[in-house]
């Protein structure tokens, strides 16, 4: 009996016996960006959403259970729009991820002019620009697509996943500060009775929480491959 296979994001366990049917899984890589803003950071975090197949105690195949976790999160140093995109870029074309990746970017404000930087490299994203509320909405202009998110609806997804255990927290460097983050965060009602919710600490504004907001985000919705160049589009997930 042959082992896992990966072939791009698939997960495949191979069976040439013909009553057994092969059930196919996925390991995926959600790569949300933040772009800075007045006084914030650049950020990044990546999600790894996995579903792998197995058997069970009957020989067939099966599914583990959705496993969705951030694997890596960081800031990124200052600099210019034009080398943050290339950075994207080599950040998308790492070997870990390279071919089951999947970027999504802030395009709010300066984000917008970033994104266009973007598609001069030929770097596939989906553009999320983050409003005020819980709405979600999705809007074109020159033929591209932007997919218009509440901020409050992003972080309060972001909450509950984790608090669910949806969304689990990996080990890498950035860790407890990402934690600190997520334990600033404070709802408010407003007098129009909108839940408003804020947070950060003193190192930043909750940067690396918006990342993963994002890439949380981009796991349940439409996108497109991230790979280098000319490639199919990709569909619903």
């Amino acid at each position: 009996m042959q082992g896992l296979i990966e072939k791009g994001e698939d997960l495949i366990l191979p069976n040439a016996d013909p009553a057994v049917e092969v059930v196919k899984g996925y390991r995926r890589f959600l790569v949300g960006l933040d772009i800075a803003q007045a006084q914030d950071r650049n950020a990044y975090s990546i999600l790894l959403d996995e579903r792998v197949p197995f058997y069970n105690k009957n020989g067939r195949q099966e599914l583990t259970k959705r496993r969705r976790e951030i694997v890596r999160a960081d800031h990124l140093p200052a600099m210019s729009y034009a080398d943050l995109a290339i950075v994207t870029r080599n950040l998308m074309m790492d070997p870990s991820i390279a071919g089951r990746s999947y970027l999504v970017v802030d395009s709010s404000g300066v984000g917008r002019a970033f994104c266009d930087l973007l598609d001069t490299k030929s770097v596939q994203h989906t553009r999320v620009q983050m409003v005020a509320g819980e709405n979600e909405t999705e809007s074109k202009e020159r033929g591209r697509t932007f997919n218009n998110v509440g901020r409050t609806r992003l972080l309060s997804a972001l909450n509950s996943a984790i608090h669910t255990g949806d969304l689990s927290i990996g080990n890498f460097e950035a860790r407890d500060l990402m934690r600190q983050e997520l334990e600033s965060f404070e709802a408010d009602v407003g007098s129009t009775g909108r839940v408003r919710i804020e947070g950060g600490t003193k190192f930043g504004h909750a940067d690396l929480a918006v990342s993963a907001s994002l890439a949380l985000w981009l796991s349940d919705h439409r996108s497109v491959g991230t790979h280098i160049g000319e490639v199919p589009l990709k569909g619903y997930w």
